[in-house]
């Protein structure tokens, strides 16, 4: 049975400038992972166990802590999360060819921060 993921992009400046935008996306089914790492600590690996990202629909990245403290690493380089990363199906590779685990670390020394990953999948 299908699965559907709603979403919803906004952003704009006192200017009016502004892109806004939303929208479901399809698939399979939904992983959904929440993990707190502690200030402080070392590079860690997150689990995600997804093996072909051709099947992946959407990838969403977030923090509860977003200024540049947390970085996360798929297959490229390492990303401050100063904001979320939102990927949709071939963009999705810009991130990581194999989501497998991806590295997080919380360079805080002092401020724990909970890092939310969202994956919208087909069984193709």
């Amino acid at each position: 049975m299908p699965q559907a993921i709603a979403w919803s992009f906004s952003a704009g400046g006192p200017s009016g400038a502004g892109a806004s935008a939303s929208g479901s996306t399809e698939g399979d089914g939904i992983i959904s992972v929440s993990k707190t790492f502690d200030g402080g600590g070392s590079e860690t690996d997150l689990a995600l166990q997804v093996d072909r990202v051709a099947n992946v629909t959407m990838l969403a990245i977030s923090s509860d802590v977003l200024d540049g403290t947390v970085t996360v690493k798929g297959s490229g380089a390492k990303k401050k999360l100063t904001g979320p990363i939102v990927l949709f199906g071939e963009a999705v590779t810009l991130f990581a060819s194999d989501l497998s685990t991806i590295k997080v670390h919380n360079t805080s020394q002092d401020k724990p921060a909970t890092v939310q990953v969202l994956i919208g999948m087909t069984v193709a």
